[in-house]
């Protein structure tokens, strides 16, 4: 396993993160709906699918709330981690809850627009233990050694090219995304939801690759969130 990077201000960070993910080792398993194939139809790709790319892009960006009900699984320095995920998000606000399987425990990331001093994200520990820093990238690879790319994640998992960033993709012939490559990471969209649902353009099963990481994500359910309260509200606990 990696070694995990010092935490000045919180020395014991990465101990509990190694505690936790030597937990998680012993017990995770890969399941059969994560492997990375693809159920896509093999639709000719034409002017017009470019034409719906264009229109999809123009949606989907103005999507920025969401529920999502998830699956994954993370490969990193020979060791694969099952987890499951509810990513809620209004806006600048969010929680990304991490729950380990058997029972062993929930990790929960949030802003922290009160910070009271301390840095904006805070990352809560299944035995109590909180910390802070700038970003989720920086909490994720101090504590656990993943370096999982968030910020380009809240795009890439709405099918879209994270902006004002460059990048190439392929796509399928119904004007969604087959293929995307940017920051070093390589997406592969395996699946989406069926055409005669609301969350028709968005999808389902997605791979990410990495050379110091893989990701693959099936997603249970995306509800679109339209609310107006307080982020203490909004967030419930991990079900």
């Amino acid at each position: 396993m990696r070694e995990l990077l010092n935490f000045i201000p919180f020395p014991c960070s990465a101990q509990a993160g190694r505690k936790y993910l030597q937990r998680l080792a012993a017990t995770l398993w890969v399941v059969t709906s994560l492997v990375a194939c693809s159920s896509l139809p093999d639709i000719p790709v034409t002017e017009e699918s470019f034409q719906i790319w264009a229109g999809h892009r123009a949606q989907l960006s103005k999507l920025n709330s969401w529920q999502i009900h998830a699956r994954a699984a993370i490969s990193v320095e020979q060791e694969v981690y099952q987890v499951g995920i509810n990513w809620q998000r209004e806006t600048d606000h969010f929680v990304i809850v991490i729950e380990a399987p058997f029972g062993q425990g929930v990790f929960r990331i949030e802003s922290n627009p009160q910070a009271n001093g301390q840095p904006p994200i805070m990352l809560s520990l299944p035995d109590g233990q909180v910390f802070f820093d700038d970003s989720v990238e920086a909490l994720l690879i101090k504590v656990f050694g993943w370096p999982i790319p968030v910020s380009g994640l809240k795009w890439w998992i709405k099918g879209l090219p994270l902006p004002d960033t460059d990048y190439s993709f392929d796509l399928l012939g119904d004007g969604r995304l087959k293929t995307l490559r940017q920051d070093q990471w390589l997406i592969n969209y395996l699946d989406y939801f069926a055409a005669d649902t609301a969350n028709s353009s968005l999808p389902r099963k997605i791979y990410l690759k990495h050379p110091d990481l893989a990701l693959k994500i099936v997603i249970e359910r995306w509800q679109q969130v339209e609310l107006e309260t307080k982020s203490s509200e909004l967030f419930p606990s991990f079900d």
